[in-house]
């Protein structure tokens, strides 16, 4: 089947978009790399090409914060898809919450002692199954403290250190 480029419906998205997030014509241009005359044709619908070039049509892509291919999807009749914002690469990693940080590993302590005390009273099969969450709980709280270490002071560190062993431990 034929499907007949949809240059209107281009234009009315473009606009719109440019409109919603506050952009110039000529800022489009400016972030995308093309002519202001490229943006204002294709809005206005004079003089479209036959076919937009691909560094072009990822140039405005890019300034309207479209995901790749977005200008072919609309031309063939579809939606262009808002781009998720990426996170700068040159930024540092972002340093945890300075509130307890540990206080889902303690209670996870907590439980273990908790299910150590109790576990023969406990069906063997929940009793397994309890011992498999909470170990694989265990593990989880034990990447979650290592990957927090570089950003720990002298004293926290010493607590984390307390706890990964606690978490080591075997079940009596």
């Amino acid at each position: 089947m034929f499907h007949i480029m949809s240059w209107d419906e281009l234009a009315v998205a473009v606009r719109a978009r440019r409109r919603e997030l506050g952009l110039t014509q000529s800022d489009v241009a400016t972030a995308g790399q093309v002519s202001v005359e490229l943006v204002r044709n294709i809005e206005t619908r004079r003089r479209t090409p036959g076919r937009l070039n691909p560094r072009k049509a990822r140039g405005i892509e890019d300034a309207l914060q479209w995901e790749a291919g977005s200008i072919d999807a609309v031309l063939a009749g579809g939606v262009a898809t808002p781009a998720v914002p990426k996170p700068p690469r040159d930024d540092p990693p972002t340093v945890p919450d300075p509130g307890d940080r540990f206080a889902l590993a303690r209670q996870l302590v907590a439980l273990r002692s908790t299910l150590a005390a109790h576990q023969r009273s406990i069906s063997p099969d929940a009793r397994e199954a309890l011992m498999t969450e909470v170990a694989k709980s265990a593990r989880e709280a034990e990447e979650a403290i290592v990957r927090i270490m570089p950003w720990l002071d002298e004293g926290e560190r010493g607590e984390a250190i307390q706890l990964l062993v606690k978490l080591r431990e075997p079940l009596a």
